[in-house]
């Protein structure tokens, strides 16, 4: 007798109706079908007309389905092209206080995305104009509907409601344009590969700048790049206007522009790193394990932030909300697309790695 003639009817309506398409998905991996349920209207079904002809007995069968059932699942959204994600970290600067923590947290995140699937571009040490190319570049070899994580780390400030992130060539008074990259030009350039999902996280201060000490640049905040949304984004401050964002070392003093803001490493000082050194990115690590979607999982990190050892308030902006997981699955070709960045990148070698 077949499964379907063997499988009591109760027991047929019940599976039908009650497994999910990621389920359906775990058990036909378990059976070795080749069958996808993107277009199944009960995938219950879907999945145990193929088992039957394939010859799957009754014993195999409970015994995939109890396996699904204890299976912790995460949900996919949607099959983006392809995922990728680019970190930047700036700390070695040449006129303001080197930071400890960029490169840390950008190592530990790639390491969290390349297990998630992404593409990863480590981007480090950047002068304003080096970065401004290679985004662009990087940008421009990406496909529609992807998915485009940016992360920086790093000096930053603020400019009449400008984020600014800062190049390692910035000085520490009369700032021009010319040393930011502003989240305008990173948002305006991400969206130019229509990308189904966005999402830019800036682990920075927030500080404003004094328009007496930098009068260029407040000269120049008209030109200031335009950029418009393709599909769903993100924006996430680790902080709010004019705050500080906290690297959470065990050092209780050091020389830098603001003592309360950030720390310079000096020699003996390595082991005094706590792990995982900003607070931001300490919580965002935690919850990728959660496998929300990507607006809860940034609700969920600001949370535990708020609650961290030193006051810090991020903020969360969203255009468009169809849910999305970092999760999801890429459908198109990832190895050509990855050959392609990494081609590219040769030219920045000193700056860039792709993995």
């Amino acid at each position: 007798m077949s499964l379907l003639q063997q499988i009591p009817f109760s027991e047929y309506k019940k599976v039908i109706g009650a497994l999910t398409t990621e389920q359906c998905e775990v058990v036909a991996k378990l059976a070795h079908l080749d069958i996808h349920f993107d277009q199944a209207k009960i995938p219950g079904e879907e999945l145990l007309k193929s088992l039957d002809r394939n010859g799957c007995t009754v014993q195999k069968y409970r015994e995939f389905l109890n396996k699904a059932l204890s299976t912790k699942l995460i949900r996919t959204y949607y099959r983006p092209e392809t995922k990728v994600a680019i970190l930047i970290a700036n700390e070695k600067y040449h006129h303001l206080s080197k930071l400890v923590t960029p490169s840390i947290d950008c190592d530990l995140l790639a390491s969290s995305f390349k297990h998630l699937g992404f593409i990863v571009v480590t981007i480090k040490n950047t002068t304003s104009n080096d970065l401004k190319e290679i985004l662009a570049k990087v940008f421009d070899l990406i496909p529609e509907n992807s998915y485009c994580f940016v992360f920086y780390a790093g000096h930053g400030c603020e400019l009449c409601n400008t984020k600014c992130m800062l190049g390692i060539d910035c000085p520490a008074e009369d700032i021009q344009l010319s040393h930011c990259i502003t989240e305008n030009y990173v948002l305006r350039e991400a969206n130019k590969c229509k990308p189904d999902l966005s999402v830019l996280i800036m682990d920075m201060c927030r500080l404003c700048l004094n328009r007496g000490a930098n009068p260029q640049i407040f000269s120049a905040i008209s030109d200031v790049e335009e950029y418009s949304i393709h599909k769903n984004s993100l924006i996430a401050y680790s902080t709010q206007s004019s705050q500080a964002a906290y690297e959470v070392l065990q050092i209780e003093c050091s020389h830098t522009i603001d003592n309360n803001v950030t720390y310079e490493l000096k020699p003996g000082d390595t082991d005094k790193i706590v792990p995982r050194g900003s607070q931001y990115v300490n919580a965002l690590c935690t919850r990728l394990e959660d496998g929300l979607d990507v607006s809860a999982l940034l609700d969920k990190v600001h949370e535990d932030v708020e609650n961290s050892m030193k006051r810090q308030r991020p903020i969360k902006l969203q255009c468009g909300v169809a849910k999305r997981s970092l999760y999801d699955p890429a459908r198109g070709d990832v190895e050509d697309v990855l050959n392609k960045i990494q081609e590219l990148c040769k030219a920045y070698e000193g700056y860039c790695s792709v993995f």
